[in-house]
């Protein structure tokens, strides 16, 4: 009887082992992305509504990187917030995305998401 026991207690645990083992990071879909993506045009005006307010990502920001056109793109990439290699594990994407930015605010639109990520996807330029 205390051999089954030991038995079922090792089945169990190597059961949750596997479980474990099965777990995934949900990625992101690069599916209906927009492409063609400006960051004066479609990304910039994002961070002026929901980023740039005074202490957050502003010209003298609490919390780096400064969101300030025309200072944007050279503080993004100089500041490794970018990774045309792997876009959905930029550091900027995965902030907007789950990562709890903006703070204090409500969280972007799923199509704001995806115009970062989309601008991000097509090579994060400065246009």
């Amino acid at each position: 009887m205390k051999k089954k026991f030991i038995y079922l207690i090792v089945a169990l645990f190597c059961a949750s082992g596997g479980l474990h083992a099965c777990y995934y990071d949900t990625v992101a879909s690069f599916e209906g992305l927009p492409t063609g993506v400006s960051l004066k045009n479609d990304v910039q005006p994002i961070f002026d509504r929901d980023c740039n307010m005074s202490g957050c990502h502003d010209s003298k920001p609490t919390h780096a990187p400064g969101l300030i056109y025309p200072a944007t793109y050279n503080n993004l990439i100089s500041g490794g917030y970018i990774n045309t290699a792997d876009p959905a594990n930029s550091v900027l994407y995965l902030a907007v995305n789950g990562g709890g930015m903006p703070a204090g605010r409500p969280p972007l639109s799923e199509n704001d998401k995806k115009l970062i990520l989309g601008w991000i996807t097509d090579g994060a330029k400065n246009n």
